[in-house]
């Protein structure tokens, strides 16, 4: 996506009623960076939290998850997103929970996929996804930027 586009869906995101707390661990960063660099913002994020380490996931799900990198934990994310929404929202507003976990390029060559799973929690709906990424074609600032506009994509909906 360009900037113009980035910019577009970011604004038409603003634009819905519907308001938000997200979840993420180990990439997407750069769509916080999109999402609070556009005017409406703070109509539609109720909170951010990047539960980067071990410890700090464990206290956020309340357990510790078969896997951290999964479908599973990304729902559980969004699960509790979402009700951390209901807590923050005004009465009425619609909210949604999203949580994002994802193993990337890093330090060290993984043994494992590059990929991420991306969940959203709403009223009457919960939707999951996943991406994996072909290993050694992209650093970590283009697996950042593809799983960003994955989720910014997925929060326009």
């Amino acid at each position: 996506m360009t900037d113009s586009m980035i910019r577009a869906v970011v604004e038409a995101i603003h634009s819905a009623p519907t308001q938000a707390v997200l979840y993420f661990s180990g990439g997407a960063s750069q769509a916080l960076g999109w999402l609070t660099s556009v005017p409406g913002a703070s109509n539609t994020l109720l909170e951010v939290i990047v539960p980067y380490s071990r410890m700090s996931m464990i206290q956020l799900l309340g357990k510790v998850p078969v896997q951290f990198t999964s479908k599973e934990t990304a729902e559980d994310m969004a699960l509790v997103a979402y009700n951390r929404a209901l807590k923050l929202s005004k009465p009425g507003s619609p909210v949604v929970g999203v949580g994002f976990t994802g193993s990337l390029v890093t330090t060290h060559p993984k043994l494992g996929d590059h990929r991420f799973y991306l969940s959203t929690r709403t009223s009457n709906r919960l939707w999951s996804s996943s991406v994996t990424l072909s290993k050694g074609l992209r650093s970590r600032e283009q697996e950042e930027l593809v799983s960003s506009q994955v989720l910014l994509k997925v929060c326009n909906k």
